[in-house]
């Protein structure tokens, strides 16, 4: 079975992104469960806990999104796709690359706008933190660029594996059929018996 080149050399790179992603949220939630606990018994705050939260939850989504690209598990309303030929679903999940990539970009872009202003600024946030912006927004805005380097890579690919009319541009950028969700569901769950 073929691997698609996108996945292998940039899919360890978002894989751990994502990890990390995981790991961040997972630090987020023992926070806000320490906050409500602290405000419940002792009348105590951590103060900043909902500042850090927000920032964080930022940062994780722009890490997230390279990953849940290359897994495609990004939301696509597939409805008219089985209904169509296959030179169509092609041309769909062509435009659908490309769209995905020229959001990706345009977020980097915004973002590093938003980056470079907070330090020109040198911004900080309106709370009794006064957290200098831009050391959130400089972790985000890595996320976002990794994202939309991942999106450009994929779109050259896709236009690659367009003009060649390989249906590798359906298994690798288009919708997971029903069949390929119920494989990994299936596998997921004997990896899960198989551990115990």
């Amino acid at each position: 079975m073929q691997t698609n080149p996108v996945a292998t050399y940039l899919g360890p790179l978002a894989r751990f992104f994502a990890l990390l992603a995981g790991y961040g949220i997972l630090a987020l939630s023992l926070l806000i469960t320490c906050e409500v606990l602290l405000r419940r018994f002792l009348n105590f705050s951590l103060q900043g806990g909902d500042e850090f939260g927000g920032y964080v939850l930022a940062m994780l989504a722009a890490f997230g999104f390279a990953y849940a690209w290359l897994d495609r598990s990004h939301t696509r309303v597939e409805l008219v796709l089985e209904k169509v030929s296959p030179a169509l679903r092609a041309l769909l999940d062509l435009i659908a690359v490309l769209s995905l990539t020229g959001m990706a970009v345009f977020m980097a872009w915004r973002g590093w706008a938003t980056l470079t202003e907070s330090i020109e600024y040198g911004s900080l946030s309106g709370t009794p933190m006064m957290t200098p912006l831009w050391q959130p927004q400089a972790i985000w805005v890595i996320g976002l660029v990794f994202f939309a380097l991942v999106a450009a890579a994929t779109s050259v690919h896709a236009i690659i594996l367009f003009v060649r009319r390989s249906p590798m541009l359906a298994q690798w950028y288009g919708v997971k059929s029903l069949n390929e969700e119920i494989r990994e569901q299936t596998a997921l769950v004997a990896e899960r018996s198989d551990a115990r």
